[in-house]
Parts: C-alpha cells; sequence; structure tokens
C-alpha cells in the first residue's frame, strides 16, 4: 500500500509478512537448542535401542509440531497499528500481551537484515525508546517498502510536532546523498588500522599474569626456576617474548579483518532529509538512522596509521537511557574529512564561520599526569631492579620517567579547547587523536569540579552531560569555568521556556 492511500496500512491492525512463521520458528528452535543442547549431547553418544530411536524420534517430530503451531499462534497474534500518537504491538502466544508507546518516547528506528530477509526482501525492525533496557518494539519481519514507509512517518511525526498529526500529503523528502560507500580495498585498510598493539598488549597480559601465578607452586620466580631447571638464558627470554608478542599481533591482525569485515562489508552512508543513515552488514545486514534532533555530539578520531591514509572513525552519540547508550552510538569507520566536513555542517550550522577561542589546559594537568604515571610506576620499577636486578628492568627503569614525561607534554599541546557562543570543540590525544563537537543546546546538565591542588593553581574542570554521556574541559582557571558555566545554564534555560511555550 502507498503512503498516498486514503488509509496508511499502519492506522489500522496489521501483521507481519508471513516470512514472520519462518522466523518465529527458527528463533524458538535455536532457544529449545540451548536449553536442551547437553541432553541432545548425551542422546547422539549414548547407545539406544530401535525401540529407544523410535521413540526418540517421534520425542522430536512431536516437539517439532508444537513448535509449529506455537509459531502460527504468534504471528496470528501479533499485530501492530498507531492509534492516538501511540504505537501499540499486540502479540504473543497462548499469552496475549499489549504493548503502547507514545511516539514521543521512540529514539531510533533499526532496521537489520538476515540472508533470510533479504531471500524475501523483508527487514526486522527494532525500535528503541526512552527508558528502555532494550528494544522494547521487535517486529520480525516486514515488507520493505511498508517498512520504508512507517520510518518515515514517525521520523516525520517527531519533526513536526509531537502535539499536532503530521501531514500525510506533506512534500516528498529530500533527495538521499551518499557521502560514503566502502569497498573491499578500503575494509582492509580499516580493519589493519585499528589497534592491535592494545589486542596484542592484553594477550601477553594474560600470558604474564598466568607466569606470576604459578610461581607460588614452583617455589620460587618462573623466570628463576626456567633458567636454574631448564638452563635457558636471558636472550632466549627476550627472543621468546619477542616472538609471542609477533605472534600475538598476527592473530589480532587476523582476527580484526575478519571481524571488520563481518561488520563492515558493504558500508553505505547517506545523508538524508532527517539527518544520516548507515547500513552494512555481510551475513547480517543492519541499518541505522541518525536523527538530527537526536544528535547530542559528534567524535572522530584516527591513530597514526589512519591518519597517513586520511582516514577518521566517526561516531555520532544520539539520546538514549542508560542502558541503551552504547547501542545509539553511531559508528562511521573510513571517514575523510570532506564526509565529517558533511556532518558537521548538518549538525552545527555554521561552524566553520563562527568565532571559536581556542585555550588549552593549565600545566598543572601535566604535572599531575606525570606524577600518576611517572613517579609513582618509576618508584615501583626501581624496588623491583633493587630486588630482582636484570638489564632488561634496569633499562625500562632509566627510560620510564624521560618517555612519559615526552608523553604527557605532548599530550598538553595537543590538547585545546575551542569556545563559542554555540558550542564547543575539543581537540586532544597524541597517538590516537580526537575532536569532540557538541552544541550548548545539547546541554542538561553541568558539574563543576575542582580538587585541592587545583583549588591552589586556581583551575577547576567542567563536565557537560548530555542525554548520550558527558564532555569535560579540564584544568581552565577557575573565573573562566565560572563565567562559561553560567552562560551554557542560561542557554540551557532559555532553550527550556521556548519548548515550554511551544
Amino acid at each position: 500500500m502507498s503512503e498516498n492511500s486514503s488509509t496508511p496500512f499502519f492506522f489500522q491492525p496489521s501483521r507481519q509478512s508471513p516470512v514472520a512463521i519462518l522466523l518465529i520458528l527458527a528463533r524458538l528452535i535455536r532457544s529449545l537448542i540451548g536449553q536442551f543442547w547437553p541432553v541432545l549431547l548425551l542422546l547422539l553418544l549414548r547407545r539406544r535401542s530401535a525401540n529407544s530411536s523410535q521413540f526418540w524420534v517421534w520425542v522430536g517430530i512431536g516437539i517439532t509440531i508444537l513448535s509449529v503451531i506455537r509459531s502460527l499462534v504468534t504471528y496470528f497474534r501479533t499485530r501492530f497499528y498507531i492509534h492516538e500518537d501511540e504505537f501499540i504491538l499486540e502479540k504473543g502466544g497462548f499469552t496475549r500481551r499489549r504493548l503502547s508507546v507514545p511516539l514521543d518516547k521512540i529514539q531510533t528506528i533499526t532496521f537489520q537484515q538476515t540472508f533470510l530477509h533479504r531471500l524475501f526482501n523483508v527487514v526486522s525492525i527494532e525500535m528503541d525508546t526512552t527508558g528502555a533496557k532494550g528494544s522494547e518494539i521487535n517486529l520480525n519481519a516486514l515488507d520493505e517498502e511498508k517498512a520504508r514507509i512507517l520510518r518515515d512517518y514517525l521520523l516525520r511525526w517527531k519533526k513536526e510536532n509531537a502535539n499536532a498529526a503530521p501531514n500525510l500529503e506533506a512534500a516528498p523528502p529530500a533527495p538521499e546523498v551518499e557521502l560514503l560507500k566502502i569497498d573491499l580495498a578500503a575494509l582492509l585498510r580499516i580493519g589493519l588500522s585499528q589497534n592491535h598493539l592494545r589486542s596484542a598488549g592484553i594477550l601477553f597480559g594474560l600470558l604474564a599474569s598466568f607466569a606470576r601465578e604459578i610461581q607460588p607452586i614452583l617455589g620460587k620466580s618462573t623466570y628463576k626456576y626456567l633458567e636454574e631447571e631448564w638452563g635457558l638464558t636471558f636472550n632466549f627470554f627476550w627472543t621468546f617474548a619477542l616472538w609471542i608478542i609477533v605472534f600475538f599481533l598476527l592473530v589480532s591482525v587476523i582476527a580484526t579483518l575478519a571481524l571488520t569485515i563481518v561488520r563492515f562489508y558493504n558500508l553505505r552512508f547517506v545523508q538524508t532529509g532527517e539527518g544520516f543513515r548507515l547500513e552494512a552488514g555481510l551475513f547480517t545486514r543492519r541499518e541505522q538512522a541518525a536523527y538530527l534532533p537526536k544528535i547530542q555530539f559528534l567524535r572522530w578520531s584516527s591513530n597514526p596509521l589512519q591518519r597517513f591514509w586520511g582516514m577518521y572513525n566517526l561516531r555520532f552519540y544520539q539520546a538514549a537511557g542508560q542502558q541503551l547508550r552504547g547501542k545509539q552510538t553511531l559508528q562511521v569507520p573510513g571517514s575523510y574529512l570532506h564526509q565529517i566536513a558533511a556532518v558537521q555542517t548538518a549538525y552545527f550550522p555554521g561552524h566553520d564561520q563562527v568565532q571559536w577561542d581556542w585555550y588549552r589546559p593549565h600545566r598543572l594537568y601535566f604535572h599531575q599526569r606525570l606524577f600518576i604515571l611517572g613517579l609513582l610506576p618509576l618508584l615501583g620499577l626501581i624496588v623491583k631492579t633493587s630486588f630482582d636486578f636484570n638489564w632488561f628492568w634496569f633499562m625500562i627503569t632509566l627510560l620510564w620517567l624521560p618517555a612519559t614525561a615526552w608523553w604527557q607534554w605532548n599530550l598538553l599541546m595537543r590538547k585545546h579547547y575551542g569556545l563559542c557562543q554555540q558550542g564547543l570543540w575539543v581537540k586532544s590525544g597524541f597517538f590516537t587523536q580526537s575532536q569532540i563537537l557538541l552544541q550548548w543546546t545539547n546541554v542538561q546538565g553541568i558539574e563543576l569540579k575542582q580538587s585541592r591542588l587545583e583549588k591552589r593553581f586556581g583551575v577547576a574542570d567542567l563536565t557537560f552531560y548530555t542525554a548520550s554521556g558527558e564532555v569535560e574541559i579540564e584544568s581552565l582557571p577557575l573565573d573562566m569555568i565560572n563565567s562559561l558555566r553560567d552562560y551554557v545554564l542560561a542557554k540551557i534555560e532559555v532553550g527550556v521556556e521556548k519548548v515550554e511555550g511551544g
């Protein structure tokens, strides 16, 4: 049914596509196998007589028939429709449930397609709502055309007015603009540019932790035991450690490449009249939308290899409850500067024309981090080297403080806070450099924090809370922090008055 029909299908109780029967049945069978797999395994391994085998065959046939019946009942008893600005979902098998969700509580609408969905040209729909722990509304299978008509209506309703029904005969939506489409070569670059050192470090840390855990059993350090009992030298340990690191790096690279291809295969990033849409996935294709009024702030980052290729990892942080923040973060890997510029312009119009005032944190920021990350670990290294001397740890002890000082100083030099009347722009990071763009209109709360040491130097921190997380600025002069807090609070109050005034 087209959107221009006198009565759209979603204004009257409607069923899903008949394909939903297969999907419900498949989910039910997976659930049964997940619960009873130990029993099934025992039945397969034990010896059975002919009568026993026949009995279990009939049991399997009975369970299959009951599963089919339940799937049919669930399908025919599941209906959805919109009534008086509420999305109503009636569902259930032998126990019937009725779920009513106000349209203004629907946060995001996500399409998902498995191989079976694509085969029959249907999609599953997940609607996340305010305060929900998960997707409250889930339709297993709906014709793709109908699903898009339903989504367009819901987005238009939220855009126009929560108190007045939208005009179904409104002008057609603005044409879509494809911003990014990732091919296999770009996928490989994305996979190769991930933080493999961190993954390899975690694996190597697990190995080192295991070596420490067996020391009480050996009665001495693992290094001493292998040296005395096996006659292994320090050079052997050094060579072995290097090969282990290389092995873990290879495992990390292969695993990350596989996950990247599965998750972002055939990625397509589109700008629509309502915001943005991301489509990606190999086995299960997922379609996520970022509705402009729901975008709280933007973040884009890149590590050294990504910067070499000119690529960035772009994230949209959308309004959501505490339980759904991770799900509402939309990630666009492999983005380039012109795509990020298009997103910035849509989210923060005129950001490139306003006057930005840039500030850097007080040097106390550097001194505090040098003390925590440099001096305190150095004391531990000195103690370890004194009681269990070897040249490897001695060199680490000598280099730790200057290397940490160089790292933290570069972090300080690269950390900038841009302020203007409309928002905040944060630039930070050394190895992985990131930027955050935030509009004051999306701030819901502000917290001023000041430690005793910061009080002594007359600086403080300010945290801006949004519906999708927080953004922090650190170690700025207290008078500036107070003025900024008062200004943003005034902007928030004006925004609230405008909303209440209608």
